[in-house]
């Protein structure tokens, strides 16, 4: 193969990579299911080693209500979702190109 083949396919291999990556849709809802007020909500880069700031900031997200955000990283991503009364749920690896809810339920969170 000669180089000019080695050189054009390596440019069309790093165009249809960066093709798949500008597709992910990193936008999401966190539906509150629970029948308890969320009052915090964290989420970010599976990557990272701390959950970062509260997403939610001075605000609360009650029952039935919903709250749209938009994850920095595609890919795997984590949730964590605190309740006014303290317990607390994770969801680990979360692939957020192909996740367009994140829902609190009663038994915990979900990625729908």
């Amino acid at each position: 193969m000669s180089i000019r083949r080695i050189f054009l396919a390596s440019i069309l291999a790093a165009g249809f990579a960066a093709s798949a990556h500008a597709q992910c849709d990193t936008r999401f809802t966190l539906v509150n299911n629970s029948g308890q007020t969320i009052q915090e909500f964290y989420f970010g880069s599976s990557a990272q080693s701390n959950w970062g700031a509260d997403q939610l900031g001075q605000n609360v997200l009650p029952n039935g209500r919903t709250m749209n955000f938009t994850a920095r990283a595609a890919g795997a991503n984590d949730f964590k979702v605190v309740w006014a009364g303290g317990a607390t749920a994770e969801m680990m690896r979360v692939d957020i190109c192909a996740t367009s809810q994140i829902v609190a339920t009663r038994s915990g969170i979900e990625a729908r």
